[in-house]
């Protein structure tokens, strides 16, 4: 049987060749592909739901991104991402500390003493925890009037937070506070007072943020504790436990005179009644009397003889009241002189026994 031979065609390049050929026929919309399929991949951002993008176009605000997937114009473009819907906090005298790292769920307090420490109008150190809550109303604002050092490329560094416009914000809030509490006095601070200082830090801190037009909006100042300063604690006590027993004085005292004073009150109107009938009493004898004298004084007008007769009547009844009668025998009828000592009625009665 005959062997057949198969010689290669000499216009035919073979696998290799072809595809070779393929390469240089098209290479340059191979790169121009691929560098358009890097460029868009490297533009593609994604906002989050609780923010928004602003999108700053050669450097002017062009628009302001919603959350979810878009796509920035290459070197043109540049996005700043800002948690408009987010909750944030600002602690002072205090830090969270997360035990365990990041996915534990031990969280306790790092005491902060120097952002602790206040001074109140009555020259006393008090130590006072409190946080501010704020959102960002104003992403364009916040991130155009608040400096910052760190620039942040779209998404590289959402959830970093900025250093600097951290230290604006806290020496803002820790400068409204000492000023508040310098104008407040230390049991204001201590007790009564929270509440009103809580409301006029919450007012303070709005006004200057909406004066420096920073995009914040306050939802709450709290105070979350306030104590004596240890430099003073021993003295603050010594001072607490000496109104105290001030106090325990006073009450005894008003104590005493609730019991006493109305005793005397009691007194002084019984002996006012009193003395306001005896005065009665006088002042209508005197004006019986005076009557009667005057009825005596016509009488006497009318009938002299009369009228002293009455009035020797009316003496001698006092005098006939008193009368002793004393009856003698013996003296006969010629009569005679009987002396009579002026000896008591009991006397008397006993010798004519």
């Amino acid at each position: 049987m005959a062997k057949v031979i198969i010689l290669p065609d000499p216009d035919d390049p073979g696998l290799q060749g072809r595809i070779a050929r393929f390469l240089m026929n098209y290479i340059l919309w191979i790169v121009l592909v691929v560098f358009a399929f890097f460029v868009v991949v490297r533009n593609i951002y994604t906002i989050p739901a609780d923010s928004k993008g602003i999108i700053l176009r050669f450097g002017v605000i062009s628009g302001i991104a919603e959350p979810g997937l878009h796509v920035k114009v290459p070197y043109a473009d540049e996005i700043y991402v800002v948690p408009t819907e987010r909750k944030q906090s600002l602690e002072f005298g205090y830090r969270f500390n997360r035990a365990g790292g990041a996915g534990s769920n031990r969280i306790s307090t790092v005491p902060v003493p120097v952002e602790k420490l206040m001074l109140t109008r009555d020259n006393k150190l008090i130590e006072v925890e409190w946080v501010v809550h704020f959102h960002i109303n104003k992403p364009e604002d916040y991130v155009f009037n608040l400096p910052d050092t760190s620039s942040v490329e779209y998404i590289s560094n959402l959830t970093a937070v900025s250093s600097q416009r951290e230290k604006i914000l806290r020496d803002l809030c820790m400068s409204t506070m000492r000023r508040i509490f310098a104008a407040s006095m230390f049991d204001e601070g201590l007790t009564s007072g929270k509440q009103k200082i809580q409301e006029v830090g919450f007012s303070s801190l709005q006004s200057i943020f909406d004066e420096l037009k920073i995009g914040i909006q306050i939802d709450e100042v709290l105070l979350q504790e306030t104590n004596v300063s240890d430099s003073i604690r021993e003295e603050y006590n010594s001072v607490t436990t000496a109104e105290e027993q001030v106090k325990n004085m006073i009450y005894q005292a008003e104590a005493h005179a609730n019991k006493v004073v109305p005793e005397a009150e009691g007194r002084a109107a019984v002996l006012i009644n009193e003395g306001e009938a005896y005065k009665f009493k006088r002042i209508s004898e005197a004006e019986g009397e005076a009557a009667r004298l005057n009825l005596l004084q016509e009488a006497y007008k009318l009938n002299p003889d009369l009228t002293r007769l009455n009035m020797w009547a009316d003496g001698m009844t006092d005098v006939w009241a008193k009368l002793k009668v004393v009856f003698v025998e013996g003296l006969g009828e010629a009569g005679g002189t009987l002396k009579v000592l002026p000896l008591p009625p009991e006397a008397i009665y006993q010798d004519s026994k």
